[in-house]
Formats: C-alpha cells, structure tokens, sequence
C-alpha cells in the first residue's frame, strides 16, 4: 500500500473521530444562523487576506494580526456558535498535532523527555505522551547529531543540558 493510500486512510479515519465530527457540527450550526454565519464568513476572509499577506511577503504585520484576533474575540462573544465552533477547533489542533508528532517520531525516533528543554516538573507529563504514541511498541530512540546547535537567541534554563549534545 502506497504512502498516499495510508494517508487518504488516515484521513478517513479522523473524518470518524469525535473531534472532527462536533467541528463540522459546530460549522453546520453557525452557517444555519444567518446572522452568526455573516460575522464567521467576515472573519474567514480577514484570515484569507492575512494569510494571503503571509505567503507574499512573509511578514504579517502586527496591526493586522491583532484585528484578527480582537475580531475573533468579538464575534466569539456575541455568538455562543461561533466561540463552540473555536472550541472544537482547538480540541481539532490538539488531534493533529499529536498525529503529526506520531508521523514525526515513526521518521526520526522518539525522543525521551530528558532530551527535551522542559523543567523537570513538565518532563513526566511529556514522557506519557511519548509512551501512548509509541502504543507500548519500543520505538527507535531520537539521536542528536553532534554538531547540533540551538537557534540564535534560544535560551535554556540555567544548567539546562540536553542529553547528547556538546556543552
């Protein structure tokens, strides 16, 4: 079976998942609102043209990020539609990004949480999440290469190491 056919099928099946599923009703319970379905379409159009600006030239600017986000807020509280959709959407975003961690680590191993820049208190919680990825199933670990350098201007705690890589 092809790469595409796994994804097509993975797709499919987060179509079935109950994230999905309260996200499309939540969007086909704004859009049967006249007047929620106006103030949503107005607000998917200023993400367009900020995504639009995103993708010209790179850089979005503040000013209309934050109208963006102050409309968001506005419509959200006039309509209850509207924040349950954002809601859902959210719950949406924590799916995905758990699939994309798991597609992520089958690539490049799993890291463990000590190779992580968490504070010890975070690293447990990180460490359950990386076991219920790996469905009990060892995976490969995650090796930093050693000429590995963190980006310019990333400051980790104080006496913070991360496992594998140079002083």
């Amino acid at each position: 079976m092809s790469y595409i056919d796994k994804a097509r099928e993975l797709g499919e099946a987060l179509a079935q998942t109950p994230e999905v599923q309260a996200l499309l009703a939540a969007e086909a319970a704004i859009r049967a609102d006249q007047e929620a379905n106006e103030l949503f379409v107005q607000y998917q159009e200023k993400e367009r043209q900020l995504v639009t600006t995103q993708m010209l030239s790179k850089v979005i600017p503040e000013k209309e990020s934050l109208a963006l986000i102050d409309l968001k807020i506005r419509i959200m509280n006039k309509h209850p539609l509207i924040k349950t959709y954002f809601q859902y959407q959210q719950k949406f975003e924590r799916v995905m990004a758990m699939v994309n961690l798991t597609i992520t680590t089958s690539i490049h191993g799993m890291p463990s949480a000590d190779q992580l820049p968490l504070p010890d208190e975070l690293k447990g919680m990180a460490q359950k999440i990386f076991d219920s990825i790996g469905g009990g199933n060892p995976a490969k670990a995650m090796e930093i290469p050693k000429d590995f350098k963190l980006p310019a201007g990333l400051k980790l705690p104080p006496n913070f190491k991360i496992p594998g890589m140079p002083e």
